[in-house]
């Protein structure tokens, strides 16, 4: 029986393996920081399961049998197998038998074998061999787990004791996979997120830049526009205003435009003295003409000169009414 499963273990191995390395079976070649992290991650798995064995044997009700050679492990090559996803772990109780009323120590040596199977440690077998006082050489193992086991004494114990053991530290170890890859799930999602968070705002501030390169640009014509009628407008006004006393244009002008909303307003300032005239004109939108508003407020004229000059320049920078819409 020993040998049938022997032979199923090591074909079920060489599958594994197969698997593993992405022989014929489709699975992406992993590179070799990945391969010995795995591995490096298997041999503290097997160091844990060892680790929570010794507790539990410490705890464990074995009356007079005692743990004479400590908990021990092993993983890969130094198990004997050479393979990463085979792992031993061994221990050796003393219990002792009288006879004639004299107390006699034997041993029992335990040796798990674990196999690395579908991601996670498997206790496979648990080989016990005896050392009897009066023998020099352990028995031949038999598997612990396959034994039935009827009196309930501690062989019994300790088959609970490995098959919990590991089952329970396994299920942990399966728990704390799986958080790791939801935290590394969360962490792809997280940079995926701040990536297009970045681009999203690398792409409003161009978009923003764009908008006022526009702005810019859509100012500069309406600028434009409202120069060429200033110019217009300035070659044709006199020197002097009649009505108006002091006052004496000099033939230069400055002009000011603004977005307000979607309107745009203009100020067209005529150079002149004691103070210069400072009109204002209006544009419903972009592209749309400019249209005078008149004379602008609290420049500084008093009542008369500034009836006089509004009627002035009403007359003369106002649209025809032939070309009014």
């Amino acid at each position: 029986m020993n040998g049938l499963v022997t032979r199923f273990v090591a074909a079920g191995l060489v599958l594994l393996l197969s698997v593993v390395v992405g022989c014929g079976g489709g699975v992406p070649a992993q590179s070799e920081a990945e391969v010995a992290a795995a591995g490096n991650r298997r041999s503290d798995e097997i160091e844990q399961i060892a680790s929570a064995l010794e507790a539990s044997l410490e705890v464990a009700e074995l009356g007079v049998w005692r743990v004479v050679e400590p908990v021990t492990f092993r993983h890969g090559v130094s198990a004997g197998s050479g393979s990463p996803l085979v792992a031993t772990i061994s221990f050796t109780c003393m219990f002792p038998i009288t006879i004639e009323g004299t107390e006699h120590e034997n041993l029992v040596r335990h040796s798990g074998r674990l196999v690395f199977h579908q991601n996670q440690w498997r206790l496979q077998q648990v080989g016990v061999s005896f050392k009897y006082f009066n023998e020099d050489e352990f028995t031949a193992e038999s598997d612990l787990l396959a034994a039935s086991l009827l009196d309930g004494g501690k062989l019994t114990v300790l088959k609970s004791v490995w098959s919990t053991t590991v089952r329970d530290t396994v299920e942990l170890q399966l728990a704390a996979r799986e958080l790791e890859r939801a935290e590394a799930l969360r962490a792809r999602e997280e940079a995926v997120a701040l990536k297009q968070a970045e681009a999203d705002a690398e792409a409003e501030a161009k978009s923003a830049k764009l908008d006022e390169l526009a702005e810019a640009a859509r100012l500069a014509v309406m600028t434009t526009g409202l120069s060429k009628i200033a110019r217009t407008a300035n070659a044709n006004l006199e020197a002097k205003i009649e009505g108006v006393d002091g006052l004496r244009l000099s033939g230069g002008f400055e002009v000011e435009v603004e977005l307000a909303a979607d309107a745009y307003r203009g100020w067209v300032a005529f150079a002149a003295t004691p103070r210069d005239v400072k009109v204002e004109y209006t544009a419903s939108r972009f592209g749309r003409p400019w249209v005078y508003a008149g004379l602008v407020a609290d420049e500084g004229w008093d009542g008369p000169s500034r009836r006089v000059l509004s009627a002035f320049l009403d007359k003369r920078l106002s649209e025809p009414p032939a070309a009014k819409k």
